[in-house]
Order: structure tokens, then C-alpha cells, then sequence
């Protein structure tokens, strides 16, 4: 593992001549739950400069070899070699290692990582600017210490790398789940009621199904937003969860009536058995939604449940998609049958990196096609 970073640093210090058009590059990989490498990431930035924590988990990490290269944007033609950067080993496994990369003077938008071995590329992309906002110099960590990289919660009391002084806002805001996709363009900007507000230094209690925002000074323009879920997230358990994420399958009358009902165990088994004719059929139906709303919170989460936002909606109903290109406030999902669909990316306090599909009246049939393929039982 020692081997493994100083041979990270050099390429670090090397540098290269080129830049990638990373809106050709098809980082589809990157929601693939079961590919042989993953990668996480946090930013946070302070008076140094800008400092990347950095995660590679993978089966076997000696097989593979790293590169890094910054540049201006997604489409850049051109970048600057990386001058002298640190490079901190924070953990070190057979199977994963987290480094901390200070990139002390950096004035580029994208960080790349590349990943490769033999003829086999991953490339991973790290956007350095969140529209107007700065990042900020917190970060949450673990029982052992370690970042913590996704944006859930699903205990409280944790730590934080900084306890001089947190400042930290509440919200109530339960978010319903997100329009489908031939639905009316809404404002794209999220808003939420603020609940509390509060401060503390030692490990924070956060309350279960709230979302919060942590900062470091009163007067910060950005935070680290966290949602506090329930302690088996992302997995659903309670009935009135499993009902609520398959809400996407109902028609409106059948949508109320389930919301209505006084005896929900009832209606939920009768949607699915008369649905698929048969317990069995609709057992591995339900397990393989389910699953897929699991691994759209696991995917998708930030400050609402993965399954709530458009990308994990259609992550759901549509499956992974085949190809995905981004470009500088942008992502494109295509899919080998068909289907493409854009999120545009937007900024806002509470949320960094919002993604908003484009909605149109053209996806009316491919939805309905979908939706009911679900709900008859076929992956297909």
C-alpha cells in the first residue's frame, strides 16, 4: 500500500501535457453498483487552499495504477501541470485507501482521476467549483475518525474535523418524490422551511427524517448538508415507506386509494398479487423494486432520499443507463434502447449540486411503457 501512494505522488508531480474533453467520456460506470472499482469523494476548502479527501475501493487495489489531471472545465482543450502538491495517506486497506490532495493554488474547475490497468479505464471527475459558492472547511467523520463521503447520516452524535464553533439550520421540509418526467418544468431551484437553528461543539444530535445544514460561521455562504435517516437507510422497512417509493408506479385513483386506506398491509400485497397474478411472481417483483430503490439512495442521496430525486426516479424506472456524458452544468443519460434525458446542474445554499431533468410531453409513452413493464414483472 506505502508502494501504491508514493507512485500516486509522482504522477501527481509529473504532470501531463494534454487535456481530456471529458463530455466524451462515458462515466456510466460510476452507477454501476457492482463494478470492480468504486470511488467517493469530499471537498472542502480553508485559508491553504483547496483539499480533496479521496476514496479507491476496489477488490484487489495492487492491480491498479492512478493518474490525476486538473483542468478548466469538462471541455477544456488545454491545462496547467499540477504544481507541488501533498499527498496524506488518511487510510490504508488491502481493499481501500482514502488520501487527502491539497491543491493549494488551484484556479481550474475539474479534477480528474484516472484508474487503470491492462486495456481497462475509469475515469472519475471532481468538480472544484460549486457555481459561485466555496466549499466549505468541514467535513464529517466517523466512529474511527475517518470522512465520512456520502450525504446521509443514519445514526447521530457524530463528529466533525472542526469543533471550534458549528453552526447549524435545521430544516423540516419533507420533499415529495419528483415529477415524472413528461411533467411541467418547475422552478429549478429547491426550497425548504427552516425548523431551527443552533450551535454546537461537541458531537451533534441530529434528528431522524431532518436534513441540516453545518457550517463553520454564522456567515458562511455554504455548508456541508447531511439528512439524518433512519438507522436501516438505504434500505425501507416500514410499510409506509415501501408504499410511498412505489407511488411512481399508481395511477392517481389508485395512488389515493392507498393513501386512504385503513388497512394499507392489505392494499399494498393486492397491488402487487393482482398486478402479477401469483405471491411468487409478485415477491420477486417487489424484492427487485425494492432493490432498486435501495440502490437509488445509495446513488442519489443528498438532502432527500436518492429515490425522491429526479435522477434516482429514473435510475428506478429506467434502470442504469448505458452511457453517461457530462458537461459543464450538464448530464446526459442514454440508454441502448433509446432513451436520453438531461439533468441540468444548479447551485443553491443548501444544495451545491441540485439535478433537474428536462422534462418534456415526448416522454409520455416511454414512461407508461416503462412503468408498466414494472409493474407486470419484467426486467426487460
Amino acid at each position: 500500500m506505502k508502494t501504491q501512494c508514493l507512485f500516486l505522488i509522482s504522477l501527481v508531480w509529473s504532470g501531463y501535457l494534454y487535456a481530456i474533453d471529458f463530455s466524451g467520456v462515458n462515466v456510466a460506470w460510476q452507477y454501476n453498483l457492482n463494478v470492480e472499482l468504486r470511488l467517493a469523494h469530499r471537498v472542502f476548502q480553508n485559508e491553504e487552499g483547496i483539499f480533496v479527501l479521496l476514496q479507491v475501493s476496489a477488490d484487489s487495489l495492487a492491480r491498479w495504477e492512478y493518474e490525476f489531471l486538473i483542468q478548466d472545465g469538462y471541455e477544456a482543450e488545454h491545462h496547467e501541470v499540477i504544481k507541488p502538491l501533498s499527498v496524506d495517506t488518511i487510510n490504508s486497506g488491502k481493499n481501500e485507501f482514502s488520501v487527502k490532495l491539497h491543491l493549494a493554488l488551484a484556479t481550474q474547475d475539474l479534477l480528474v482521476v484516472r484508474v487503470y490497468q491492462f486495456e481497462q479505464d475509469y475515469y472519475y471527475d471532481i468538480a472544484l467549483k460549486i457555481g459561485n459558492l466555496s466549499f466549505p472547511p468541514i467535513y464529517p467523520l466517523d466512529r474511527n475518525g475517518l470522512p465520512i463521503y456520502k450525504n446521509y447520516i443514519n445514526r447521530s452524535g457524530y463528529s466533525w474535523n472542526q469543533m471550534d464553533s458549528l453552526h447549524i439550520i435545521k430544516y423540516a421540509e419533507d420533499f415529495s418524490r419528483s415529477a415524472p418526467p413528461m411533467a411541467d418544468m418547475k422552478p429549478l431551484a429547491p426550497t425548504a422551511r427552516q425548523d431551527t437553528a443552533f450551535q454546537a461543539k461537541d458531537s451533534v444530535f441530529f434528528e431522524e427524517n431532518f436534513f441540516y445544514m453545518v457550517r463553520d460561521d454564522i456567515n458562511s455562504s455554504t455548508g456541508v448538508t447531511i439528512l439524518r435517516t433512519s438507522p436501516y437507510f438505504p434500505k425501507y422497512r416500514k410499510l409506509t415507506e415501501l408504499v410511498e417509493a412505489m407511488l411512481y408506479l399508481t395511477s392517481e385513483a389508485e395512488e389515493k386509494a392507498l393513501l386512504k386506506s385503513r388497512n394499507l398491509k392489505k392494499d399494498f400485497d393486492s397491488f402487487w398479487i393482482n398486478n402479477l397474478n401469483t405471491k411468487p411472481r409478485a415477491r420477486d417483483a417487489i424484492r427487485q423494486y425494492y432493490e432498486n430503490v435501495e440502490q437509488a439512495n445509495i446513488l442519489f442521496t443528498d438532502y432527500k432520499p436518492g429515490w425522491k430525486t429526479d435522477r434516482g426516479m429514473m435510475y428506478m424506472i429506467y434502470g442504469a443507463p448505458d452511457e453517461v456524458y457530462r458537461l459543464d452544468g450538464l448530464e446526459e443519460w442514454y440508454y441502448d434502447s433509446g432513451e436520453a434525458f438531461e439533468f441540468n446542474v444548479i447551485s443553491s445554499f443548501f444544495a451545491p449540486r441540485t439535478y433537474s431533468l428536462r422534462r418534456s410531453r415526448n416522454f409520455e409513452e416511454s414512461w407508461f411503457r416503462k412503468v408498466v413493464k414494472i409493474r407486470r414483472g419484467s426486467n426487460e
